[in-house]
């Protein structure tokens, strides 16, 4: 009898090695440790990309410098979303095929001095790259108030959103784009919240996956896979609250009971759906991004910018 059970355990042993073994590894970068990327934690930690057959080895790149690895080959997705639809836009073959966010995550925090959008004026505001997502809408948000971007308020790339705190706190900015949960701590130390982004642009993603043509049509079966993961981690956190909200304040190193519930009801109020959008919002995230770019006359499609299909095919 011991002599079977022994002879089963390394069989199963065997063939749990080999299905490891088979993991296809894939490199995903991301712009921060941010709440915008908690389908993917979520997805790692309870091991949905391993039950589809992928190791995923997620990087740090900020921005615009994340499509630059895409293009490269240096990594297989990129979460930076807003690179993404610009580089659409602009005609480059790339395409978002999933969004962890249906309203952009940013806050703009300023020094304790500045009340409004309208103080920004001859002060500067950190951003992260050039043409990435925090750039092109902090341009939009002073320009709704009628203040002219790098001329009545100068962009200072600064880098991470770590990097930016620590420029805030150290007074070399005057404000900058930060997603939760670092508003909500800057804000106890005396920072003001000034403006929500979502209420400039609700139609934007922030966090989501990128991808070149190249990949949808040579590796769907891998694109699937991965996407279809995401998509549990962004069922589960809706639907697991308790486990989480754990996942998230460890991600994020948040020890504050009352911020962490905090910040996990932030979470949940800007989730999409299933990770896609209907076309008004992809409409609306195309013509935000050519008003952006100075080039609102040149079309683009939504099938040239966006592919949503395997996320509906992971859902169904």
């Amino acid at each position: 009898m011991w002599i079977r059970l022994s002879i089963l355990a390394v069989a199963l042993l065997g063939l749990t090695s080999a299905a490891f073994a088979q993991l296809k590894k894939v490199r995903f970068s991301v712009s921060a440790a941010s709440i915008a990327e908690m389908p993917f934690r979520i997805a790692q930690i309870k091991g949905f990309y391993r039950e589809e057959g992928l190791e995923v080895e997620i990087i740090f790149i900020r921005g615009a410098i994340g499509m630059q690895a895409l293009l490269g080959g240096s990594v297989d997705f990129t979460s930076a979303s807003g690179s993404t639809i610009a580089a659409a836009v602009r005609g480059i073959p790339v395409k978002l095929v999933f969004i962890a966010s249906a309203k952009p995550q940013f806050d703009m925090v300023a020094q304790k001095e500045i009340r409004t959008m309208a103080d920004l004026k001859g002060k500067f505001v950190g951003i992260s790259s050039r043409g990435g997502a925090v750039d092109l809408l902090t341009q939009l948000m002073v320009q709704k108030h009628g203040l002219v971007p790098n001329k009545d308020v100068t962009s200072l790339v600064i880098g991470g959103q770590e990097d930016t705190v620590l420029a805030l706190r150290a007074g070399r900015i005057a404000a900058a784009l930060l997603t939760p949960p670092r508003p909500l701590i800057l804000a106890r130390e005396g920072f003001n919240r000034i403006g929500y982004s979502g209420d400039y642009m609700p139609t934007y993603p922030s966090g989501g996956i990128g991808v070149t043509d190249e990949m949808i049509k040579n590796k769907p079966a891998e694109l699937f896979a991965f996407v279809k993961g995401s998509v549990r981690g962004l069922q589960f956190g809706r639907q697991n609250r308790a486990e989480a909200k754990r996942i998230v304040t460890d991600y994020l190193a948040i020890k504050d009971a009352a911020l962490a519930d905090q910040l996990f009801d932030l979470y949940l109020s800007r989730l999409p759906v299933n990770g896609s959008a209907d076309e008004a919002w992809m409409k609306g995230a195309i013509e935000f991004t050519q008003k952006s770019l100075g080039d609102a006359s040149k079309e683009a499609s939504i099938s040239q910018v966006f592919d949503f299909s395997f996320v509906n095919k992971a859902v169904r």
